[in-house]
């Protein structure tokens, strides 16, 4: 289930969107387990990759800490006061229970359209 962020961010603006990862017992992922840290960043009513962010490599690291700005945050649809994103954020570790664990952990949060002045 998505984890959906209570606030909105002005289009345009910049947002950093902290993650932390947790294995199955709920024990935290030791950075020297994590092998490879992706993200994508998608417009959820149609579905497309916003500002050709699609499989953003980070460095691994726990928690991380993703930096949105300008073309990130924006209202696709002009006609639109606000709009929902999906943050995707992918990581394989290598856990005590198996190699080449998968974690795939989504937030969403709403852009709202920056006023025209």
């Amino acid at each position: 289930m998505p984890i959906d962020l209570s606030f909105n961010v002005t289009e345009r603006s910049s947002v950093v969107i902290d993650a932390s990862f947790k294995d199955v017992d709920g024990s935290t992922i030791p950075v020297g387990s994590i092998k490879s840290i992706t993200w994508t960043l998608k417009d959820v009513s149609t579905g497309t990759v916003v500002n050709n962010r699609e499989d953003e490599s980070v460095t691994p690291d726990n928690p991380i800490h993703i930096f949105l700005s300008d073309e990130d945050l924006v209202v696709i649809n002009r006609k639109n006061a606000s709009e929902k994103k999906e943050l995707i954020v992918h990581v394989v570790y290598d856990s005590k229970y198996k190699m080449d664990a998968t974690l795939n952990e989504t937030c969403l949060f709403k852009v709202a359209r920056q006023a025209s002045g």
